[in-house]
């Protein structure tokens, strides 16, 4: 590789530089069709789709929660079986609280069975819609995990 050398002041002086313009190629200018307003369309629909872990404002049930503990001590039935065989614990349950702030995709997560499972889902299916969850604004689906407990008084 041949090393080139640095010229200095002096050798500068005499040299006239020249400026030279290169033209683009404009000839064939990009297609920027689509790109409009159709496309934040694309966007709102992806960001509505996905069901978030946690978001900027969580949702939250009727009364806060308060209102969804009260709701769960009113509303639950303690399940004859479990009476009889004395069973108590928690029931893990999770679900999806949807832009609308309606109650989808129940689960059991962690369950203790004698029919207090079902009756978790069936209690939190029934539930009356939540304020939805908030990202960038907008509502959004987000999953939420509540437990409830069976204890026999």
């Amino acid at each position: 590789m041949k090393e080139e050398k640095i010229p200095d002041q002096e050798e500068l002086e005499d040299k006239v530089i020249a400026t030279e313009t290169v033209k683009g190629n404009t000839d064939n200018p990009a297609d920027l069709t689509g790109l409009g307003e159709e496309t934040n369309k694309v966007v709102e629909e992806v960001v509505e789709n996905k069901v978030y872990t946690y978001v900027e404002q969580m949702p939250t049930p009727p009364g806060g929660m308060e209102g969804l503990l009260s709701y769960l001590g009113k509303t639950i039935k303690y399940p004859a079986l479990a009476l009889r065989n004395q069973v108590e614990g928690k029931v893990f349950i999770s679900f999806v609280v949807g832009p609308t702030g309606g109650i989808t995709d129940v689960k059991v997560t962690k369950g203790i069975g004698a029919g207090c499972d079902e009756e978790a889902v069936r209690v939190i299916k029934a539930m009356p819609a939540w304020t939805p969850g908030k990202q960038n604004g907008r509502p959004v689906s987000v999953s939420y995990t509540v437990p409830v407990t069976f204890a026999i008084k």
